[in-house]
């Protein structure tokens, strides 16, 4: 379903609003997905168009008990960063993936396109509102675009109102114990008994619902097997490595980065896309290929996999330092932890997000600079 702003004329209506800095200790305390800024974005799909487009105080939503987004899931999100860069300029990275992206998700549950053009232009007036709570390296601003269906309808099928909101949350690290200016390193428990997406699906799309069917077998990997990650494999035969519950995975291989190929189950990241691209500057070999569990396995066991990894716009890159399985066993990664090659791929991203590294790829967009 595609669709346009009302007459193409988009403009934001701003509230009054106000944004004292939310931060009052270290950034480092700060428990990812807690700390929200005080304003938010939002705009109503209704016959046909978008429309009501503003920034507004962050304020709790009013919906009918009957609304698609309640009885059939229809709901679709996004997540992306801004940074504030050494310069002082405050940045997006990369945010043209995720308006894309999020269209391609919206597609797939039957609801309507928001224009790449709106799409960027909320999220660019919204961080800049918010730019006194962007914080410096580590932190940044964690950005949660959401669309949901919102028609009173208890019947299987497609809402036709529905409503875009964005979020903002000050944000240090995803994984607790790291600081944010290294990759850190988590335990990953390999899940036997549950998949997280099957071909023909939608493990493809950033959706809510396809979360929730991992929040069982994650609270069972923290609280039996004190893992930060599961690492889901193919619902087929079980034996193919996909992805974790929230981010893409890689593993060096004869000093070679691999990672499984986009075959429809694995959400298509932004940070595996921009991880690919910079191991070319680097120098470093890549194959995107299948890779089965035991071949993991045994190139831990013999010393050809050195490496492994966890990737994606919450946690950047963080290595893996063993694998626990359902059945008990536990593989080790050989080395340091993380390696090398996480190191640099993990510096060198950081680096051009953070503007201490040109950025030759044209992958940052300025919001506001620091003269403004």
């Amino acid at each position: 379903m595609v669709t346009d702003i009302e007459n193409r004329a988009f403009s934001i209506d701003m509230r009054p609003v106000k944004s004292p800095p939310v931060l009052k200790g270290r950034i480092e305390d700060v428990e990812f997905g807690t700390l929200f800024t005080p304003n938010m974005f939002m705009m109503h799909y209704r016959d046909g168009a978008w429309r009501d487009a503003r920034i507004e105080p962050l304020t709790k939503i009013c919906l009918h008990p009957g609304a698609t987004v309640f009885h059939y899931a229809q709901e679709v999100f996004e997540g992306l960063k801004a940074f504030r860069q050494t310069s002082g300029n405050i940045v997006l990275f990369r945010p043209e993936m995720n308006a894309r992206r999020m269209n391609q998700s919206a597609r797939r549950l039957a609801m309507p396109d928001i224009p790449e053009d709106v799409f960027l232009e909320a999220v660019s007036r919204l961080v800049e509102v918010e730019r006194d709570n962007v914080p410096p390296s580590p932190g940044c601003l964690y950005i949660r675009p959401t669309m949901i269906g919102i028609q009173p309808l208890v019947k299987v099928a497609a809402a036709n109102e529905y409503l875009f909101f964005i979020l903002t949350l000050v944000t240090g690290p995803y994984f607790k114990g790291t600081s944010g200016r290294d990759p850190g390193a988590v335990d990953v428990f390999v899940a036997q008994s549950v998949t997280r997406a099957s071909p023909g699906g939608m493990g493809a799309v950033k959706a809510g619902a396809n979360y929730a069917g991992t929040l069982n077998i994650t609270a069972k990997a923290v609280k039996e097997f004190g893992c930060g990650q599961v690492l889901f494999l193919d619902a087929r035969n079980g034996q193919l490595i996909e992805e974790m519950g929230g981010m893409n995975v890689g593993f060096v291989v004869d000093g070679c980065l691999v990672t499984p190929p986009l075959s429809g189950t694995i959400l298509p990241g932004v940070t595996r896309d921009s991880l690919l691209t910079i191991c070319e500057d680097l120098g470093i070999p890549t194959r995107v290929e299948p890779i089965e569990i035991e071949q993991l396995v045994a190139g831990l066991t013999s010393g050809r996999v050195t490496e492994a990894f966890a990737c994606g716009t919450a946690a950047v890159v963080t290595g893996i330092r063993s694998f626990k399985f359902e059945d008990g066993r536990v593989v080790q990664v050989p080395g340091q932890t993380p390696g090398p090659v996480s190191q640099a791929l993990f510096d060198r991203l950081r680096a051009i997000q953070y503007g201490d590294y040109p950025d030759k790829y044209g992958w940052v967009r300025v919001v506001c600079r620091a003269t403004d």
